[in-house]
């Protein structure tokens, strides 16, 4: 057991959540130095105490781990998966094109960054994604992705253990 530091995420990924471990993620790759993993501080809540500067309990309600970052090199055909809408493919009569979702769009996924050094990688078990197109001065159109943590449990296996997120650390050892 190594204790190491986590650096330069080179990969992310999506795949359906809940899937077997033989199912393929999909590569989302073209995105700027923007990167961001952050998880805000638990709020807190004092069970006062009426005669006691100290109160007797704190009560503590955790927030989910925000992943955030902006999507700027993509094929059309990749968008709807994500963000909703539709694709049409480029015919003789007709330009390639994307239909941007009508109303707001939620998608969940398992989401996997992996690392260049220290641990391989990490997993968020279920992520709800949303993006929303942006485009900075002299700045590529793109879209700003926020992927949400939520719980993930199993919905046919009542003996599952919930799961937001996994570390992965030194890989498997023996055959």
């Amino acid at each position: 057991m190594t204790k190491k530091t986590t650096l330069k995420p080179i990969k992310l990924e999506y795949r359906a959540v809940g899937s077997l471990d033989t199912v393929e993620y999909t590569p989302v790759m073209g995105l700027l130095n923007d990167f961001a993993i952050a998880q805000d501080a638990p709020d807190e809540t004092n069970i006062e105490a009426e005669f006691y500067d100290s109160p007797f309990d704190i009560l503590y309600t955790g927030k989910p781990i925000k992943l955030t970052f902006t999507l700027v090199n993509y094929a059309l055909a990749d968008l709807p998966a994500l963000f909703g809408g539709t694709y049409t493919a480029a015919t003789a009569s007709a330009q390639e094109t994307y239909l941007g979702a009508t109303t707001a769009f939620t998608s969940e996924w398992e989401w996997k960054i992996t690392y260049q050094k220290g641990n391989v990688g990490m997993v968020l078990y279920r992520g709800k994604t949303v993006g929303v197109v942006k485009q900075e001065n002299k700045g590529a159109l793109g879209y700003g992705v926020t992927i949400t943590s939520l719980v993930a449990g199993s919905a046919t296996d009542d003996t599952a253990d919930d799961k937001m997120y996994a570390i992965l650390g030194d890989p498997k050892t023996g055959g």
